[in-house]
C-alpha cells in the first residue's frame, strides 16, 4: 500500500459478531516519512437492514410467485365452470359459444386489474378497492359496446383497502352480476346500474371479537356490505340464488361462500344483490 500510495478497504468481523469497514490511507508526514491513517467504522446495523431488505425482497417475490399460481388455479376452475356448461350439448351455436369466451375474458381482465391497482398503489398487499370498481365498471361498460343505449353507472363507493383474497372474490362478483344486467336487465336499451360500497353501522373488526363469539356472529358480525342493483326489468322468480342453472350466479355463490359473506336478492324494483362480508383490520 506505501509502495503503490492507493488506500485499501475491507470488512473484517470481530468475535462479538460486529461488522468493522477497515480503510487504510497512505499519506506522507511533514518530515517525508511514509504514512498510514487507520479508520474503523462499525457497520454493523447497516449489515442487518440490508439482510433485513433482501429478506424482505425474497418473501416479496415468493408471494408474487405464489399469487400468479393461486390465480392460474382460479382461471383453470372458471374455465372448467364454463366448459361444463356446453359437455353435454351436441350442438352449440357459434354466438353462444362466442359470448362463452367473452365472459372468461372479462373474468380474466376482472383479476388482472387487481394487479394493475395493486402495484401502482404504495402498498404490497391490499389495495383501495373502490378506484378498482371504478376502473372495472368502465372497462365492462366498453366490452359490452353499449353504443347508442342510454345505460349508465352510478357509483357510491367508501374507500376501502382490500387484500388479494377478498378482492379478487369479488371482483368476479361484481364483474358477474353487473354483465348479467348488461344482458339482460334492458331490453328497452335503457336504464341505471348502481353499486355502493358502505361501511355498515356495526363495523366492528372480526379480530376484535372473542374466538367463541365468532361462530354467533351472524349478519351483526358483517363490516361491509356491497350492493349491486339496477331499474330494470328483473329476474324472473323462477330463478333462484340457490337453484339457478345460470353459471354467473352459480359462480358467485361460490365466491361469496368464499369470503364468508352473505348475499341477498331482492326483486322490487328491478333487481338487487346485497352482499355482506367482513374486512379485517
Amino acid at each position: 500500500m506505501l509502495e503503490t500510495g492507493q488506500p485499501h478497504h475491507w470488512e473484517v468481523t470481530i468475535p462479538d459478531g460486529s461488522v468493522i469497514d477497515v480503510y487504510d490511507f497512505p499519506f506522507t508526514d511533514v518530515d517525508g516519512s511514509p504514512m498510514i491513517l487507520k479508520m474503523d467504522v462499525d457497520i454493523t446495523e447497516r449489515k442487518k437492514a440490508e439482510e433485513a431488505l433482501v429478506k424482505i425482497e425474497e418473501a416479496r417475490i415468493k408471494e408474487i410467485h405464489h399469487r400468479i399460481k393461486n390465480n392460474l388455479q382460479v382461471i383453470s376452475s372458471l374455465l372448467d365452470l364454463q366448459k361444463e356448461k356446453f359437455s353435454h350439448r351436441e350442438v352449440c351455436k357459434v354466438s353462444e359459444v362466442i359470448e362463452a369466451f367473452m365472459e372468461s375474458q372479462n373474468r380474466v381482465i376482472s383479476m388482472a386489474l387487481i394487479h394493475e391497482e395493486l402495484y401502482k398503489g404504495d402498498k404490497i398487499d391490499t389495495l383501495e378497492f373502490g378506484s378498482y370498481l371504478r376502473k372495472l365498471t368502465a372497462d365492462l361498460f366498453g366490452s359490452y359496446n353499449i353504443g347508442n343505449k342510454d345505460i349508465s353507472f352510478k357509483l357510491n363507493l367508501e374507500q376501502v383497502d382490500l387484500d388479494m383474497d377478498t378482492a379478487i372474490p369479488l371482483g368476479i362478483i361484481v364483474n358477474e352480476l353487473v354483465s348479467n344486467s348488461f344482458k339482460h336487465a334492458f331490453p328497452a336499451g335503457k336504464g341505471e346500474i348502481q353499486i355502493n360500497l358502505l361501511r355498515t353501522k356495526n363495523s366492528a373488526s372480526k379480530s376484535d371479537i372473542p374466538v367463541s363469539d365468532k361462530d354467533c356472529m351472524g349478519k351483526s358480525g358483517f363490516n361491509y356490505i356491497l350492493e349491486l342493483s339496477d331499474n330494470g326489468k328483473g329476474i324472473p322468480e323462477e330463478i333462484g340464488l340457490e337453484s339457478s342453472n345460470s353459471l354467473g350466479l352459480q359462480l358467485v355463490n361460490i365466491l361469496v361462500e368464499q369470503i364468508d359473506g352473505e348475499i341477498e336478492l331482492k326483486r322490487d324494483k328491478g333487481t338487487e344483490f346485497k352482499i355482506s362480508f367482513i374486512v379485517q383490520r
